[in-house]
């Protein structure tokens, strides 16, 4: 009986110290599966914190790509209105100066009317060349007039077609 005994004691002994593994066992596999939960949260945190900081790097980087962008179609706007100011003032300086020449011309043509002896038609002659020189002038102020618009407007034209441009598009799914 006492090897019975003995033997139930081993049975019993080794049943408890198989358990006492086990839960020694468990116990490791809890901690091991836990250390390597937290590893892995921290892992796809940094992860998302790069990511995140990656996107705003991205976004800073087209903002000011924007801004330079915006900056060098004001600059040219800005070159064009002062080269149209230029043309401008080149233009009427061009019409001054046909003005003052037609008004000397019409002052000349002044000076030699016929006197009541000569041909009545010299005096219509004239008369007829004073008109096609005023006419001249005022054709010639009023051209540069519509170009100076003309200008104004291509100068906006080239200002938008540049901001078009610069615009990014949507898309392939038309959003």
């Amino acid at each position: 009986m006492a090897a019975i005994l003995l033997a139930l004691g081993a049975a019993l002994s080794v049943q408890a110290w198989n358990t006492h593994l086990v839960a020694k066992g468990d116990a490791q596999g809890a901690q091991r599966v836990h250390s390597e939960w937290k590893a892995a949260e921290a892992k796809r945190e940094g992860d998302a914190a790069r990511l995140q900081a990656e996107n705003e790097r991205s976004e800073r980087a087209k903002e000011q790509a924007k801004q330079k962008e915006a900056e060098r179609i004001a600059r040219e706007q800005v070159q064009r209105e002062q080269a149209m100011r230029s043309a401008m003032a080149a233009a009427d300086a061009r019409n001054r100066s046909l003005h003052t020449t037609i008004a000397q011309l019409n002052a000349d043509a002044a000076a030699r009317v016929p006197s009541v002896g000569q041909a009545a038609c010299s005096a219509a002659d004239i008369d007829g060349a004073t008109a096609a020189r005023n006419a001249l002038g005022q054709c010639s102020s009023r051209y540069t007039a519509v170009a100076g618009v003309a200008d104004q407007l291509a100068g906006q034209v080239a200002g938008l077609q540049d901001y078009v441009r610069s615009v990014p598009t949507g898309g392939t799914d038309g959003h």
